[in-house]
């Protein structure tokens, strides 16, 4: 689990990993802070990021869906002794996801530098 994340604005054009991550996973900024927020905290619930976030429960879990279909996040069931559940949520090792994204920036650069070199001038 990572606490107090440093700055991490990349050196090129003011761009955070949260910009770069919601280009990459094609994310919204709030799903990008909905992943940074459940990576601080190691494990979370849905009412625990509406007291953090001050939004709409459908809101939270809108951007937990989409964070994990993109493989950011993971949903863990506990269940109620007296009945019902409850979903634990969990986020991937950052440093995976940081690879995840080096590797997908790569394979895009490369391939804008293939497309670049195959352009001519007609």
């Amino acid at each position: 689990m990572m606490k107090n994340l440093p700055n991490l604005k990349a050196p090129f054009r003011d761009m955070s990993i949260e910009d770069i991550m919601s280009c990459m996973f094609g994310l919204r900024k709030f799903e990008t802070e909905t992943y940074f927020k459940v990576v601080n905290k190691g494990t979370i619930t849905v009412n625990d990021l509406v007291d953090d976030f001050n939004k709409d429960r459908s809101t939270i879990q809108r951007a937990l869906q989409n964070l994990a279909i993109a493989g950011l996040i993971y949903r863990d069931q506990k269940n109620i002794k007296n009945g019902g559940y409850y979903y634990i949520y969990r986020a991937a090792p950052f440093e995976e996801v940081k690879e995840t994204t080096k590797a997908s920036v790569k394979k895009w650069a490369d391939s804008m530098v293939d497309w670049i070199d195959e352009l001519k001038a007609d």
